[in-house]
């Protein structure tokens, strides 16, 4: 019983290091070259937050022969949303601001905490 007790708390830290471990930066500049020249500063994206309280799933996806997500752990965005609209992808640039924006305003109609929406807010001048 002794063991089983010690264990069980290895394995929840466990379960809190090894995800660290492999935990990408906690800002990242959102800073793809393939789009082409940015009009607006970079943005200075808070991964560590993000990842606090969504599914990554939200934002990392790739999808079955049946349309159901899976995961893209390691695949760039621009696999697929490139510069401009493939044949069922969205620009990457045009897809973060769906993304960020959408989730932003959604949260926010909620009732809830909500990060920007406006350009300036996360294209931030320093």
């Amino acid at each position: 019983m002794r063991y089983g007790k010690y264990l069980l708390v290895l394995m929840i830290l466990g379960m809190w290091i090894v995800p660290l471990a492999f935990s990408q930066e906690a800002v990242i500049v959102l800073d793809h070259k393939e789009i082409g020249p940015h009009q607006r500063p970079l943005v200075q994206f808070n991964h560590e937050k993000h990842a606090a309280t969504l599914e990554c799933l939200r934002c990392h996806h790739d999808y079955d022969k049946y349309g159901n997500v899976r995961s893209s752990e390691g695949q760039p965005c621009m696999d697929c949303h490139g510069k401009t609209a493939g044949k069922s992808y969205t620009p990457l640039a045009d897809r973060f601001h769906l993304q960020c924006k959408g989730c932003h305003e959604a949260t926010k109609a909620e009732g809830q905490p909500s990060g920007p929406v406006m350009c300036g807010e996360c294209h931030v001048r320093k």
